[in-house]
């Protein structure tokens, strides 16, 4: 990812609409698989400047919270967050024992990875996770809507449900915006362009858009989607 990248995530993060709605979709989906742990400890891979992790403790009330990333430009952000558990590492290689979490999230970071690197991911991951922790994975959808943001963020590969294995529950989000996004990121692709998608929005717009992803989100809990820009998985490590 560019160094820029995570300044403008920075400024974003907490207003942007399609952070708002993703968190909404999150909350969505995990928010089940959570209501009869207790004392949870939890691992962001790929956390970034340190706002989805805030935000997962805070929301799911978890006080035991780690986070890694291998970029010092997002390190340079984790003390605005009232984070002291985070470290430079990457996501193929964990500093963590054998089975020390409850729960990981994976935020839109295996795709910054070439496939054996993203193998090896998945292997670490498991390895660090308890008997029958869970396993939240968000990756962007579909090599063809490959576009100027991908360049800009790092983007080795785009997934589908198909490629993302060990499913517990799988969906698309991000699927009634999907018909807006895909001509953009087609057009985006054609000029070669390297721009990010990360940006301000008016308030109209990002409005908007976060009331369509906080629909979706609702609507989540009850159907799964047949498509989106985005794929999800929530996995569980089998019990020994």
């Amino acid at each position: 990812m560019r160094d820029d990248e995570y300044r403008a995530m920075f400024e974003l993060e907490e207003r942007l609409w399609w952070y708002e709605g993703m968190r909404a979709v999150t909350a969505s989906l995990l928010g089940p698989g959570l209501t009869d742990k207790k004392d949870l400890r939890l691992l962001d891979l790929g956390c970034g400047t340190g706002y989805s992790l805030a935000w997962l403790r805070d929301h799911f009330r978890i006080a035991d919270v780690y986070g890694i990333d291998v970029s010092p430009h997002a390190a340079a952000f984790w003390r605005t967050r009232a984070l002291n558990t985070l470290a430079l590492a990457s996501v193929d290689k964990l500093p963590f024992e054998e089975g020390e979490f409850d729960l990981a999230t994976c935020f839109d970071v295996i795709y910054q990875l070439n496939d054996e690197r993203a193998s090896s991911a998945i292997s670490e991951i498991h390895r660090v996770l308890k008997p029958g922790a869970l396993l939240f994975i968000r990756e962007p959808a579909y090599q063809w809507m490959r576009g100027g943001h991908d360049v800009a963020v790092g983007t080795h590969r785009r997934y589908t449900l198909t490629d993302l294995r060990r499913l517990l529950r799988a969906t698309y989000a991000n699927t009634l915006l999907f018909w807006a996004a895909a001509p953009h990121r087609l057009l985006s692709k054609l000029r070669g362009s390297s721009q990010s998608d990360v940006k301000p929005a008016p308030r109209w717009l990002n409005n908007l858009l976060g009331a369509a992803l906080k629909l979706e989100a609702h609507l989540l809990g009850r159907v799964t989607f047949p498509f989106g820009l985005s794929a999800i998985i929530l996995a569980e490590k089998e019990s020994r």
